[in-house]
């Protein structure tokens, strides 16, 4: 190797130096400590060489926490809320692609939930949906409902508020994705089809579905890691309440370490909630050879 050769490959990893560091330090020893520390009783308030060795005392007792299957099922239960964000996306990103006047001007406001700040927000939600003195309410019992739902503070409507929140926050994000997918169809497509007589159900099945396929699949992807990740709205909203109607497994990691300071037991159920995450992610990337098309 000559010296220019040289000075050009010291150069480029010189330039990639920063990011190797960062993805070494909060990334691979992250992931390297939190796995060290799921097989030992490490405490979050002690010292790290006062802890012992446990093995996977700590998945077995995960895995045997009456609350970390009813966080599992209530995880489940808010996949529901992902077809329904999906298909309000893909039908508010066709009508952005209608409205050519004031289509930017929507697509930004429909954007803001995603960058304003969450707990903000929550805040905002909160007094909207309080049973008692919020606007919400007031407004059911003004067109005659009597007794309107306590929402956050029942068990049976605190996940379906949350789901409306989750709707509400991710709907304007999604629906510009959907929106740059559908510009990049070529029109001579639509073109065609009307001349061969197609309507415009058999266009949207035929031509439009199938094109931002890979779009949709990409959102349901990131839709179920996020899923299956959230806390911070749960922690503002409901703190896993009622009960543990609102328990999920980012909510159950977040209290055994951040608030039983267990943290050997929290990062085994991190660990745990990462091969789960890998599983549904590998089963949806089995499925989409069945219904994506590329090209």
């Amino acid at each position: 190797m000559n010296k220019l050769k040289l000075r050009e490959t010291v150069t480029g990893y010189l330039f990639i130096l920063p990011n190797l560091i960062g993805i070494g330090v909060f990334t691979i020893f992250s992931l390297g400590f939190s796995f060290y520390i799921s097989l030992t009783d490490w405490q979050l308030i002690g010292s790290i060489g006062g802890t012992s060795f446990v093995g996977i005392d700590n998945y077995t007792n995960v895995l045997r926490d009456d609350y970390f299957w009813t966080s599992l099922r209530n995880n489940l239960w808010f996949l529901l809320q992902i077809p329904v964000q999906t298909f309000l996306a893909l039908i508010l990103a066709l009508l952005l692609n209608h409205l050519l006047a004031t289509g930017k001007t929507l697509r930004i406001i429909y954007f803001l939930p995603h960058i304003t700040n969450m707990v903000a927000v929550l805040m905002v939600w909160n007094m909207l949906f309080n049973p008692s003195k919020g606007p919400v309410n007031a407004i059911l019992k003004a067109i005659g409902i009597d007794n309107p739902p306590m929402w956050h503070l029942d068990t049976f409507w605190a996940k379906p508020t949350l789901a409306l929140f989750g709707v509400w926050g991710a709907l304007g994000y999604y629906a510009l994705i959907y929106a740059a997918s559908l510009t990049g169809i070529p029109k001579d497509l639509y073109e065609a089809a009307e001349i061969d007589g197609a309507n415009a159900r058999q266009k949207f099945w035929r031509i439009t579905f199938p094109l931002i396929s890979p779009t949709t699949l990409f959102i349901v992807m990131v839709s179920t890691i996020g899923s299956f990740q959230q806390w911070s709205s749960i922690q503002v909203f409901t703190d896993g309440g009622p009960g543990s109607s609102t328990y999920v497994l980012g909510y159950f990691v977040y209290k055994y370490g951040f608030s039983y300071f267990r943290m050997g037991y929290a990062s085994a159920a991190a660990w745990l909630l990462a091969i789960i995450i890998i599983g549904f992610t590998i089963v949806q990337w089995k499925l989409q050879k069945k219904w994506v098309h590329y090209g």
